[in-house]
């Protein structure tokens, strides 16, 4: 029963999992989430001792807590807003947000009443030396492909764009992590990256979840019920 436990709470995470990333197919520069299982027997932690010794050894599954970011592109889509970036290849925008250094794939900016460059949620894009980028020139924006930011013919800064270790979600596009150094990717300016969820693929993936979910579910019931019927037939003798 235990056994089968541990598979029902597996997949109701996992359930949980490809929902969230459903909910964030059109999220733009959303990146798909996954996370990590282990094995274990019942028996003994040491997997390859039980196995030798144990060969019939049921075998149970623990959530490790550990989520991980699919990093792959989304497609491009492009848009013509001068304020709308998107990278091409690996790195990160550099926004401030929540006390601390965020980073972000979504690219849909705009300037706030005081010409700083800021995300959909109200962060300020930082530039190279950590500060909000400022454009108060008036004049039309460009961006080169190495982040340099242009109002007019004069340069007002350039895009703090990195590498991120280990990068996790803590809402709608925005990551947290350590920064790991330059990127070689390039700014695209008027463009957008959209979500790299394939909703055909999740919808595949929570089917056999759910699947997986009900049986191990009717597993439980059948050992409770037997369980049941073999107290009474004890109490009877």
């Amino acid at each position: 029963m235990y056994v089968a436990m541990s598979g029902a709470t597996l997949r109701s995470r996992e359930l949980d999992t490809i929902a969230n990333n459903l909910a964030n197919a059109s999220t733009i520069g959303y990146k798909r989430e996954s996370f990590s299982a282990s094995s274990y027997s019942v028996v003994a932690r040491d997997m390859q001792k039980a196995a030798s010794l144990y060969p019939a050894a049921r075998v149970m599954t623990i959530d490790s807590g550990k989520m991980f970011v699919d990093e792959s592109p989304g497609i491009m889509k492009s848009t013509g807003n001068p304020l709308d970036l998107a990278i091409s290849g690996n790195g990160f925008f550099a926004v401030e947000g929540q006390g601390r250094t965020l980073y972000t794939r979504n690219g849909v900016f705009s300037l706030d009443s005081e010409g700083y460059l800021v995300t959909a949620g109200g962060q300020k894009v930082l530039d190279t030396g950590d500060r909000p980028l400022r454009i108060n020139d008036g004049g039309p924006v460009t961006v080169s492909p190495d982040g340099t930011v242009n109002s007019g013919n004069s340069p007002v800064g350039k895009l703090k764009v990195v590498k991120v270790d280990t990068p996790r979600h803590v809402g709608s596009s925005l990551f947290s992590g350590k920064e790991a150094g330059d990127t070689d990717g390039e700014v695209l300016q008027g463009t957008l990256e959209l979500s790299n969820v394939n909703p055909v693929i999740e919808m595949v993936s929570i089917i056999h979840a759910m699947r997986e979910y009900e049986a191990a579910q009717r597993i439980i019931k059948n050992f409770d019920e037997l369980a049941s019927r073999t107290v009474t037939d004890i109490a009877k003798v």
